[in-house]
């Protein structure tokens, strides 16, 4: 590897073998950045989506009375729903990141 004009193949796609740190691909040559993985739980993800679906049913509200003449008030229930089934995303996302906290450290 490394010449022009060789294609890449991982030769080892489940680890045990040294970081690639450029790639030979065709004429182009690709660096590859040594990056760790974020940690992501998703709590803050689905926190502010449930927020911004709750406060679309609050906002509503205040047209309830517009929605329910047109035949849109499924809109608000909707709102509803979302915020709701957030909540429980949510829930479940800190119940998965406090039992992830929990598990002990796994070997490189």
């Amino acid at each position: 590897m490394g010449k022009t004009g060789e294609h890449w193949r991982d030769p080892d796609p489940l680890g045990g073998r040294p970081p690639i740190d450029h790639l030979d691909i065709g004429r182009r040559h690709y660096v590859v950045a040594n990056v760790e993985p974020l940690d992501v739980s998703g709590v803050r993800t689905v926190a502010i989506g449930s927020s911004v679906w709750l406060v679309a049913f609050v906002v509503l509200l205040a047209f309830a009375g517009s929605l329910k003449a047109h035949g849109e008030l499924w809109w608000m229930w909707t709102c509803l729903a979302g915020g709701g089934f957030g909540l429980v995303g949510l829930e479940y996302c800190r119940r998965r990141r406090d039992r992830l906290a929990r598990r002990p450290e796994q070997p490189d």
